[in-house]
């Protein structure tokens, strides 16, 4: 079994401004294995502040993998132990290395985890230079067909945050979820306090108020504000999945996010998500702003989970340039799984 590594870089439309600082670029690698006339794909786009490895040692991981057949997904994770602490590039070989059973098998990748779901419901991720532009977004998503919407906070002061928010909240009504994604961006007191005062906008949810590393910071800010808190860049770190979803008294966050890249592939979140739902913790996927085929992985994923209420954040491919629409851009706010072998593009 051969492995080739073809560098790609992919250009955002726009900035998108998070805690961590605007994004404009990824840069990674497409992987593509090959043997018996079958291929498999996957992508490798590491993002260190999210929780990764460098694009360096994504590299040199991957060249220095050796693949034999594989059988079953059962092999494919024993396969891949030697890139244990390389996530982004874990999640890029295990892609490929699923898609080329899946077409093995002459099945979707989903069908490998059990039946999957045929519709993933999906959230727009909207940005703006200011309150107007923003709201203008969120109504071009909503006449899109997408019920649930993304803001990401904490790069801007709380009083602008909430100025944005609010006004998203006008142009689009309150039957249209909204939830926000602080990235860490913010101390346990601020959390606490902005989270408290934007209680009347009836967030959905916000995406990992407070520092990744600190777990019972979560914790209480989870038990102490209105909103729904979700844990996600905390969960970068394996060692820190049981004390999240320790229940004494309760997890340490309502939701998980689940981004595959980050945490080393769809299997090792496949894993995390059920052992979530069985503590009664509910998960959604989103990409980690990488590629085409790392969304369509992360979309089988999704379709592949235990029963959620929650849209994923899958609809990020469109954000980039020069990238043409495929089987899984979002139509009305959901993806249909496409029933072909593999990837389904």
């Amino acid at each position: 079994m051969t492995l080739e590594l073809r560098r790609r870089s992919l250009r955002l439309s726009r900035p998108l401004v998070t805690a961590h600082g605007p994004l404009e670029w990824r840069e990674g690698f497409e992987l593509v294995v090959s043997a018996d006339g079958r291929v498999g794909r996957g992508e490798a786009f590491p993002l260190e502040a999210f929780g990764t490895e460098s694009l360096v040692a994504t590299e040199a991981a991957l060249r220095g993998l050796a693949l034999d057949l594989v059988d079953s997904v059962e092999a494919i994770t024993e396969q891949l132990a030697p890139l244990s602490s390389t996530p982004a590039a874990r999640f890029g070989a295990e892609c490929a290395l699923l898609e080329w059973l899946a077409q093995r098998r002459a099945v979707p990748v989903a069908a490998l985890f059990g039946a999957p779901r045929p519709v993933v419901p999906v959230n727009a991720l909207i940005e703006g230079a200011d309150a107007e532009a923003l709201a203008a977004a969120a109504r071009q998503a909503v006449s899109q067909g997408f019920k649930t919407l993304k803001l990401k906070v904490g790069a801007r002061s709380v009083a602008v945050d909430a100025q944005r928010l609010l006004a998203v909240r006008q142009a689009v009504g309150p039957a249209i979820a909204l939830r926000i994604d602080a990235n860490g961006g913010w101390s346990e007191g601020v959390a606490r306090s902005t989270l408290r005062g934007l209680e009347s906008l009836g967030l959905e949810l916000c995406e990992q108020p407070v520092s990744p590393a600190d777990v019972e910071g979560l914790r209480r800010v989870a038990a102490a504000v209105p909103v729904p808190v979700a844990a996600d860049e905390v969960l970068s770190d394996r060692t820190r999945w049981a004390r999240v979803l320790d229940a004494d008294p309760k997890p340490a966050a309502q939701v998980l996010v689940l981004k595959p890249a980050v945490l080393g592939g769809l299997l090792p979140a496949l894993e995390l998500a059920r052992t979530a739902s069985a503590r009664g913790v509910p998960s959604y996927v989103t990409t980690l702003m990488d590629g085409p085929i790392a969304r369509a992985a992360a979309t089988h994923l999704a379709a592949a989970l235990p029963p959620s209420p929650y849209a994923h954040g899958l609809s990020t491919v469109e954000l980039f340039s020069d990238v043409a629409p495929d089987a899984f851009t979002p139509r009305s706010g959901a993806i249909e799984l496409p029933a072909s072998p593999g990837w389904g593009v």
